[in-house]
């Protein structure tokens, strides 16, 4: 008696376990998409403690300093390897100086133009600000900068800024505020494939499977006795 009870609780067991399987795969799977991202960096050389500004749509940008180290990072969802224009809107685009500290992240509308310069890349960076009177009115990010093209999806590759004394430009509140900086460092972190997840929905119709199958065995038992 008590064998045939182990045998039957084995089975029970059994079921739902095939129950859950059969509900896995039934319930549908939905791709989470990884970004990919351009980090380059340098050094600011002019701040608003220079005469420009004082910030004031962003005042944390005033805590900036001469020749503190920042970051951009441009985020993306898209490879980017090849020559091309890019038009990134939807993206991120965060610049830092951790030093500070200070940032600015509030970006919109965002262009990257790679152009083949015999064995160099050149980078051109548009990030229009959503705040101010408008992008070419004094209110976006912009950089240019040189790489060896073998270097576009690699890391830590050195970079060459373009058009002194301001590779690097940060203007807001309508041109007030003017940050330079160089540009010497760049790395590409490309995305990775996307990575098949269970949805929601998919999760729920599984626990509802093994709670029927439990049911069914629970009304068999009782039929049984």
């Amino acid at each position: 008696m008590l064998k045939r009870k182990g045998m039957n609780q084995g089975l029970a067991r059994m079921h739902l376990r095939r129950w859950f399987l059969m509900g896995l795969a039934v319930s549908g799977f939905v791709n989470v998409a990884i970004a990919g991202a351009i980090t380059f960096g340098g050094t600011i050389t002019q701040s608003t403690q220079d005469g420009t500004g004082p910030a004031s749509n962003n005042p944390t940008l005033n805590n900036s300093q001469d020749l503190q180290a920042y970051t951009v990072t441009l985020g993306f969802l898209d490879s980017i390897t090849t020559p091309g224009t890019y038009n990134l809107t939807g993206g991120s685009l965060p610049f830092s100086v951790p030093a500070a500290p200070a940032s600015e992240t509030s970006f919109g509308a965002i262009t990257l133009v790679i152009s083949s310069a015999g064995s160099f890349d050149d980078l051109t960076l548009k990030g229009c600000l959503t705040t101010g009177s408008g992008c070419d009115l004094g209110n976006q990010l912009s950089a240019i900068f040189r790489i060896p093209s073998a270097g576009l999806n690699s890391q830590n590759v050195a970079a060459i800024g373009l058009d002194p004394p301001h590779p690097l430009d940060l203007l807001e509140d309508d041109g007030l505020t003017d940050i330079h900086g160089t540009i010497t460092s760049y790395s590409y972190t490309g995305p990775a494939s996307a990575v098949p997840e269970p949805s929601p929905v998919g999760l729920v119709g599984c626990f509802l499977a093994v709670l029927v199958a439990a049911n069914r065995m629970r009304i068999k038992k009782e039929e049984n006795v």
